[in-house]
């Protein structure tokens, strides 16, 4: 059986690391995520503005396909949580593919912009979020950006699986479980 990559991306403030987690439990696979790569590194390093939030996250997204690489490398499957972005994305998730012979299931969360705007807003406001983010100095350039895109979907091949995060109480969490462990068989 060849490990499986299962890629969980989507929006800011979809609901990526809350099913990311839950299915990491689940599955009983590591959760290799962006934002607890780069939390962890603004406890090392410290953090200023913007622009150092922005190069600790792509030293995260490094982070995380290094992560990958070493469960790949020794058969196991894992689990990454980020939005990732098709064109940086997609020949990094197929060399990790075609090195490991590695299959990938995509879970894509999304909603509408008004919602994902404002669980943002609420998230940035509530001191919950470690605050290396900088959510509050981005809500403009945020609200500007989800009205010209949706959740990408990487183009790796494998099954996508679109979850509506509108509404996280409609979401069917066992569903989404089973088909991936029809998946993974």
């Amino acid at each position: 059986m060849h490990p499986t990559i299962i890629i969980v991306t989507g929006r800011p403030a979809a609901g990526k690391s809350t099913l990311a987690k839950w299915l990491s439990q689940e599955l009983k696979l590591p959760l290799v995520s962006k934002d607890s790569i780069r939390e962890e590194l603004f406890d090392r390093l410290g953090w200023k503005d913007r622009k150092w939030a922005q190069e600790l996250g792509k030293a995260s997204v490094d982070m995380m396909f290094y992560f990958a690489k070493a469960e790949l490398e020794v058969g196991h499957s894992l689990i990454m949580d980020n939005s990732f972005y098709p064109a940086l994305s997609n020949p990094r998730f197929q060399s990790l593919r075609e090195k490991y012979k590695a299959e990938s299931i995509q879970i894509v969360c999304d909603s509408d912009r008004e919602t994902l705007f404002q669980r943002f807003k609420l998230r940035a406001t509530s001191g919950n979020r470690h605050p290396g983010h900088g959510d509050q100095d981005v809500l403009e350039e945020l609200y500007a950006h989800l009205a010209d895109t949706s959740s990408q979907i990487l183009e790796i091949g494998g099954p996508v699986i679109a979850v509506d995060t509108t509404d996280f109480s409609k979401i069917d969490y066992p569903e989404i479980l089973k088909r991936i462990k029809s998946l993974l068989v």
